[in-house]
């Protein structure tokens, strides 16, 4: 194994060699979780209209100081042109929710402020409780036609899809989605049907990399396990190398007798741009680039393939997709004392209350897997000389998907 180098180092190792994840056009359908690659203006000014932000009626402001009982003179329905409010002193108009507020009106009073005093008549029930431009949403108030609204490089959601469809856009430019394959390794790991021997183990860590995944909008094209076998894996890992983008290999990459992935990645002629990461858990953790495809070798303990996947893949698989802006992580305080290292980044299971405060869930060791259902996430804690954080030091933190 190579020297340990830090995450940071790591991270950028990563980022500098990805694979180029190509732009295609979809469906705003289609879109949700991509890296969008064009840039969104407001083809008009939103609103486009004085809307009306309740059901109710449209008047003038200035008729109230002279009496709280007005005349329906019109209906303003939403989805019809303007309907002119009636000159006449203290007339409104009965308008809904999204309708063109009248030109000469300016104010909408809701239903429930009124009383319906016949079928052409209602009443003010509380007239100087109402004020100019009240339950309007004015013309051009949330943007002018023109403006820039979506950034390339954004990662697409639910928001970015209404605005892109509130601006005309039934389609968009975006990245492809990353074929992705998901490597279990191991002769102790059996299928989940099956009932384990003694001194076996159901299979697990790579439905869990496939969840995680798809709570992304990331999916699998294949997963695949390995038996402890050389030649046997030199042949699939051939085969899935040539047919995927993203290669994620868990466990078979220490420095056991049988983990034969390292020796197998460089036989079949990937660079190895590292292999060790001054961290826990997850130090053993590689990086390969083959043509147009990434391999990371994860280690096999639970939380150290969890770890490593939500802060090294899953970012660098969204950044070869064309993210320009990584989400900032969250920041949090720590309710206790905790214990650091000189010489390693620790990655601690926390989980977080009230006011952004984190208690560490520490777990028995990285191949604990049951206790890391008291995490939210985990902090990344910093080597420190003192060896030691106190109560009170915030961290970057990091939800698990």
């Amino acid at each position: 194994m190579k020297p340990l180098i830090s995450p940071e180092s790591a991270a950028k190792l990563i980022r500098l060699s990805l694979p180029s994840i190509a732009t295609v056009k979809r469906p705003l359908s289609q879109c949700v979780g991509r890296i969008l690659h064009q840039k969104i203006f407001s083809d008009r000014p939103f609103p486009p209209f004085d809307r009306s932000m309740m059901d109710g009626y449209a008047l003038r402001i200035a008729d109230i100081s002279t009496g709280n009982i007005f005349t329906i003179t019109t209906q303003a329905p939403a989805g019809i042109p303007e309907q002119p409010l009636n000159e006449t002193h203290r007339s409104c108009a009965e308008i809904m929710t999204g309708a063109v507020v009248p030109a000469n009106a300016d104010c909408v009073v809701p239903y429930e402020e009124t009383e319906r005093v016949d079928e052409k008549t209602m009443r003010l029930l509380e007239p100087d409780q109402h004020t100019n431009g009240a339950c309007i949403h004015k013309y051009a108030s949330d943007r002018p036609a023109g403006e820039h609204l979506l950034q390339r490089g954004m990662q697409i959601g639910s928001r970015e899809i209404a605005v892109a469809a509130t601006c005309g856009h039934a389609e968009l430019t975006v990245s492809e989605m990353p074929t992705i394959a998901i490597v279990s390794t191991g002769d102790e790991l059996v299928e989940i049907h099956n009932l384990p021997e003694s001194h076996q183990i159901r299979r697990s860590n790579d439905v869990m990399v496939e969840a995680a995944l798809a709570s992304c909008h990331l999916h699998t094209q294949q997963r695949q396990h390995l038996t402890d076998d050389a030649l046997l894996s030199k042949q699939k890992l051939s085969q899935m190398i040539a047919t995927n983008q993203i290669v994620l290999i868990s466990g078979g990459i220490s420095m056991g007798k049988k983990d034969f992935i390292p020796g197998v990645l460089n036989e079949l002629g990937l660079k190895n741009h590292f292999h060790g990461i001054a961290q826990k858990p997850g130090k053993p953790m590689g990086y390969w680039t083959h043509t147009n495809c990434a391999v990371f070798t994860l280690p096999g303990n639970p939380l150290s393939t969890l770890t490593c996947l939500h802060h090294y893949v899953i970012p660098a698989i969204y950044l070869a997709m064309g993210q320009l802006k990584k989400k900032s992580a969250q920041s949090v305080q720590i309710d206790r004392n905790i214990r650091a290292r000189n010489d390693f980044t620790i990655f601690l299971p926390v989980s977080v209350g009230d006011e952004s405060q984190a208690t560490p869930q520490p777990v028995q060791n990285s191949g604990d897997l049951v206790r890391i259902l008291s995490s939210d996430g985990y902090i990344v804690v910093p080597p420190t000389m003192t060896k030691e954080y106190l109560a009170g030091t915030r961290f970057d933190y990091h939800r698990w998907h």
